[in-house]
């Protein structure tokens, strides 16, 4: 019996293109507004004279946004702006789109759904360029976390996923019959995680993750994740958990199309932003299989973790227990818990707090050692480094003309946080 259960189920990135639309509402490529671009050359040219990123009066769920010094794409996004809950990037408009927005998986899990953050993008967009804008999808990372996977570690990348190049949902296959690139990674004797990826000319349009999140959350930060397996039904007990995450691009996304048990089309393409929510069970699907096989009654999905038995055709191997959960996750998502934002919010902070005191503490210990004298006898006090750092620290602060007070008002501007 399968003691496998699923404790999250959601969006961990989303990338949103922005385009003009024209007198009929379609989606049309025209040149930013003048007053706009000046604004935006002003606030660079200001970065670019201090080597950082530096504040503008743009604000995104009450956080300023950094003007980089740099813009990105190969020069298809002059302008980059930044706050910890979106990165904007902003085109002159030669190109179709006029602006790309990538929410960070930190505000998307603390969102009350996707929709939340898509509706908060489009007033921030419409309003940055004086109309309403059209949203595109770019690209979204689905991901599903499994906990109880026992056997996971075990797994042969080779043996245990297959790939099927005849998927049901997309109308033209001889374009997606690429070889499936794998990858595995371990520390030590431990297996950590799995890599699939396809696509042309080292481009993957379509691309999974398989990883322990657990180990991985001890590195990232991103502790919140526990407060929400709990709220899911997971506990220390049941041991580590696994995250499976599908990555779709443009490619994917614009061809992606389903039938009907008629072989109707129902939808083709996923373009309008506001089709995805609705759409993510059909993506789930496309990507890891139906829970019921396809329509010819053999496996599908262009991914899929099977258990061997001895049949020649390996698109019959059964479906491995396991992944039938992880395929079915979508059909009936979780809820992110009412305010969950301030418990994201709390870790975070309190995150960068303890990475704050264990990179001070480094650089105290450095400095003791450096100065010698009372600083480093045995026994020290770590007051009597501290106070020595006060008079040190004004000097330095005197000397080149720099204000702490100012100092830390500027990092809670750039950091996102409230002003004390």
């Amino acid at each position: 019996m399968c003691q496998a259960k699923i404790v999250n189920v959601g969006v961990d990135t989303l990338v949103l293109n922005a385009f003009y639309l024209d007198e009929r509402g379609k989606p049309c490529k025209c040149e930013i507004d003048p007053t706009l671009r000046s604004q935006l050359d002003e606030w660079k040219r200001a970065a670019q004279e201090v080597h950082e990123e530096s504040p503008t009066t743009l604000m995104f769920n009450g956080a300023v946004l950094h003007m980089s010094p740099n813009g990105a794409g190969q020069g298809q996004w002059p302008w980059m702006l930044k706050t910890k809950d979106i990165t904007l990037y902003i085109s002159g408009g030669h190109w179709n789109g006029i602006a790309a927005v990538r929410f960070s998986s930190q505000y998307l899990w603390s969102c009350q759904g996707i929709l939340d953050a898509m509706m908060s993008g489009q007033t921030f967009l419409d309003d940055l360029f004086k109309q309403e804008v059209y949203l595109q999808v770019s690209s979204v990372d689905l991901c599903v976390d499994v906990a109880g996977w026992e056997d996971v570690e075990r797994l042969d990348r080779i043996q245990n996923f297959i790939s099927r190049s005849r998927k049901r949902m997309v109308r033209d296959e001889s374009e997606w019959v690429d070889e499936v690139k794998s990858r595995e990674y371990s520390v030590g004797f431990q297996r950590t995680g799995y890599d699939f990826s396809r696509g042309k000319h080292g481009s993957s349009s379509l691309s999974c993750r398989m990883y322990d999140k657990s180990r991985e959350i001890k590195q990232s930060g991103k502790e919140w994740f526990l407060d929400l397996w709990h709220t899911h039904g997971w506990s220390e007990e049941d041991g580590c958990v696994w995250r499976v995450e599908f990555s779709f691009k443009r490619e994917v996304l614009h061809e992606l199309q389903q039938e009907n048990m008629s072989h109707e089309v129902m939808f083709w393409g996923i373009e309008d932003a506001y089709e995805l929510p609705e759409r993510l069970p059909v993506l789930w699907a496309y990507a890891t299989g139906q829970v019921d096989s396809g329509s010819d009654g053999v496996p599908d999905g262009w991914l899929r973790c099977v258990l061997p038995n001895g049949d020649k055709n390996r698109s019959r191997w059964p479906t491995h227990p396991v992944w039938q959960l992880i395929q079915a996750a979508f059909i009936d998502p979780m809820e992110v818990p009412p305010q969950f934002g301030k418990i994201v919010r709390k870790r975070w902070e309190e995150h960068n707090i303890d990475k704050g005191i264990e990179a001070v503490m480094g650089y105290l210990t450095s400095l003791a050692a450096w100065a010698g004298g009372e600083l480093a006898e045995d026994g020290v006090d770590l007051s009597v480094v501290l106070h020595w750092l006060a008079m040190r620290g004004d000097a330095y602060l005197e000397r080149v003309k720099r204000d702490f007070s100012v100092e830390v008002q500027r990092k809670r501007l750039k950091f996102g946080l409230q002003s004390a």
